[in-house]
């Protein structure tokens, strides 16, 4: 039983549990001995923790605790106390008991070099290394790792690969704290860490090991710019997420989609391209503690990459919940000390306890000093890292005030720029208006003084006749006519002249408002179709309408006859004009209870409005034939009409060719 019970664990540090689970379940019931039963129950929370990442609670920390107690009762037999030590530390880790899970890894160490168990004992190396990289504890994972990757050579091969990634990950965390560029001596090496443990893995048929360093290379690539080798790597790992080794690695698969958003960012840099990484940042913040490590990896991208973005907001945001984060690990840190000291103290009081059955008492009194040099070490070792860690807090707090500073100035330097160009726009428009205006007004206005003047001459002629002597009917005649054209010419340029003052005083805030009331759009449109239908038929251009039956609205009746007959003139007058074929669309519908307005639309197929004109449509005297036809303020009008008398909304698509639509949305009430 013994032997398959430690096949079973084999199999789980090679991360087979499809082997291991099977063969737990057939030992059970069938396990007499005291020791072995304990074992098997090790063996099974194990199976339980690796097989879900995300578990690990207090109540299953009280059951591993309870097991090592009973394991360290047995009477040479210590392989068992040191797998359930080993179970225990790996809770102990879940639970952020980082230096209470290094003191039971120590004490699995010595009971497994007591019993020769290299290949257990090996196992608790490698897992040393997670638990340094898990504290923080970089520098003593990199020279712990380098102690043991130069006798590479007599470890397995699995135990090799985990120790190639602790060691690549404590370089990533120290390039990546310091944001060092990406030709760095520490990226490299980080890179080549992952390259050696990927070819292991894969010349040693390590295929979830492969898997993990296929990810970590994704990643590093990424943030170097390596495109074309990340994209090759996120390939390779297609169709993987459904692989056990995903479950098994908290956050792997939220760790692949990080990559891949980075990537699509990395190849084309824009927009679009970066909401997705935003949109991803969050969802990890909404997804809590379980995703932490890869909501901080994201967070350091974003600030890494924001102002290249020209997102220097979210890089701020990210920077600022980053140093949250680092706050609240200090406060986990010192929260945690005491638990883990009086955890160190109740083990060691365990095994004094067993070990005063077996052993003098000098034995006793040395191994008591040896605790209390480690545990003495242990706090020294976490003063040092607390102080590392306020050093740091203090850094970063001021890189965001720097940073904050550098937003500020930036965004007061664009709202003087935004003032500059608002104000040379105004003056702009403004010498448009006033232009057409002029240009409007001249020609009405000539053409009356020029009748005039032709009048006055009359007059005086009329005059000179009537003082020389009796008048001639025709001669009387020709005058009178003349006086009446000339009569009949001023008042239509006058007329033109008021029309178009009339136009210029609409587009005035200023202008009298016309009184609400309520009526049917429905019948106001029908009337509008019948009255333009004889003129559409003549032009050979089709009316198509689509409406409700019955619309009621308040608001100014005569206002919308005017928009809704600019509109119609427009697309009858200018864009079908040279149609043979012409087609018009009128569809007219309601919103939702909620929403509280209407929608008018008008499409025709005719000539369309040029791309470079679409944009100044709706600007005073800007017209295609100004001067020849129309003054240019129609649209200019109705827009001022709709938008500030009627508070609604009107919006122009057109392409040249293709014909316009316009759509109104006006509130019903």
């Amino acid at each position: 039983m013994r032997t398959q019970l430690l096949q079973a664990q084999q199999w789980m540090s090679q991360m087979d549990l499809a082997h291991a689970a099977p063969l737990l379940e057939q030992l059970q019931g069938r396990l007499n001995n005291t020791a072995d039963r304990l074992l098997a129950q090790a063996l099974q929370l194990g199976l339980r923790l690796q097989a879900d990442a995300s578990q690990g609670d207090v109540a299953q920390l009280q059951t591993a605790y309870e097991l090592s107690q009973q394991a360290a009762a047995l009477v040479d037999d210590p392989i068992v106390e040191a797998l359930a030590l080993l179970t225990l530390a790996e809770l102990q880790t879940r639970l952020r008991l980082h230096h209470a899970a290094l003191s039971s890894l120590e004490r699995a160490q010595q009971l497994c070099q007591g019993a020769q168990a290299l290949a257990l004992s090996e196992q608790l190396l490698a897992m040393r290394g997670r638990i340094l990289a898990q504290a923080g504890l970089y520098e003593d994972l990199l020279q712990a790792s380098e102690a043991l990757l130069a006798r590479r050579e007599q470890l397995q091969p699995g135990t090799v690969h985990r120790i190639l990634n602790y060691c690549a990950t404590a370089c990533f965390y120290l390039a990546d704290e310091q944001l060092a560029p990406p030709g760095h001596p520490l990226w490299l090496r980080c890179h080549s860490l992952h390259t050696d443990a990927l070819q292991l893995a894969e010349s040693t048929g390590l295929q979830e090991d492969a898997m993990l360093s296929l990810l970590n290379l994704a990643y590093i690539d990424v943030l170097a710019g390596s495109t074309t080798s990340c994209r090759q790597y996120l390939t390779r790992l297609e169709g993987s997420s459904e692989n056990s080794v995903w479950r098994q690695i908290a956050g792997a698969s939220h760790a692949m989609r990080l990559t891949q958003v980075l990537l699509d960012w990395r190849e084309h840099a824009d927009t679009a391209h970066w909401q997705p990484v935003l949109a991803l940042e969050q969802e990890l913040a909404a997804a809590g503690d379980k995703m932490r490590f890869v909501h901080e990896y994201l967070l350091r991208a974003i600030v890494r990459f924001g102002e290249a973005a020209g997102d220097s907001a979210a890089a701020l945001r990210s920077s600022q919940r980053l140093l949250s984060f680092q706050r609240q690990r200090l406060q986990a840190v010192t929260s945690t000390l005491s638990r883990a000291v009086d955890d160190v103290f109740l083990l060691q009081r365990v095994r004094l306890e067993n070990e005063q059955l077996a052993r003098h008492g000098g034995q006793l009194e040395q191994s008591l000093a040896a605790r209390n040099a480690e545990l003495q070490q242990t706090l020294s070792r976490l003063q040092a890292e607390a102080s590392i860690r306020r050093a740091a807090e203090a850094a970063l707090q001021q890189a965001n005030e720097e940073l904050e500073a550098r937003v500020l100035a930036r965004t007061a330097s664009l709202e003087q720029a935004l003032r500059t160009v608002m104000q040379q726009e105004k003056q702009l428009a403004l010498g448009r208006m006033v232009v057409g205006m002029a240009h409007e007004l001249n020609t009405p206005l000539g053409n009356a003084r020029m009748g005039a003047s032709v009048i006055r001459d009359r007059a005086v002629e009329l005059e000179q006749w009537l003082q020389n002597g009796p008048l001639r009917r025709q001669a009387l005649s020709e005058t009178a006519s003349s006086l009446q054209q000339c009569s009949s010419l001023v008042d239509r340029s006058l007329e033109s002249a008021s029309l178009l003052i009339q136009r210029l005083k609409a587009l005035s805030r200023d202008s009298e408002q016309e009184m609400a009331q309520d009526f049917d759009v429905s019948a106001l449109l029908r009337r509008l179709i019948d009255h333009y239908q004889g003129r559409c038929s003549a032009a050979g251009i089709v009316i198509k309408a689509q409406m409700p039956a019955q619309l009621a609205m308040f608001g100014p009746m005569q206002s919308l006859h005017n928009v809704v007959q600019e509109l119609l003139d427009n697309a009858i007058h200018h864009g079908l004009k040279a149609c043979t074929d012409g087609q018009l669309d009128i569809e007219l519908q309601a919103g939702d209870a909620e929403d509280g307005s209407l929608r008018l639309s008008i499409q025709d197929n005719g000539c369309g409005i040029p791309s470079e004109a679409l944009p100044r449509v709706f600007d005073p005297f800007f017209s295609g034939r100004l001067g020849s036809e129309g003054a240019g303020l129609g649209l200019s009008v109705v827009r001022t009409v709709v938008e500030e008398l009627m508070l609604g909304q009107i919006h122009i698509e057109s392409t040249a060719g293709q014909g316009t639509r316009v759509t109104l949305r006006l509130p019903l009430r």
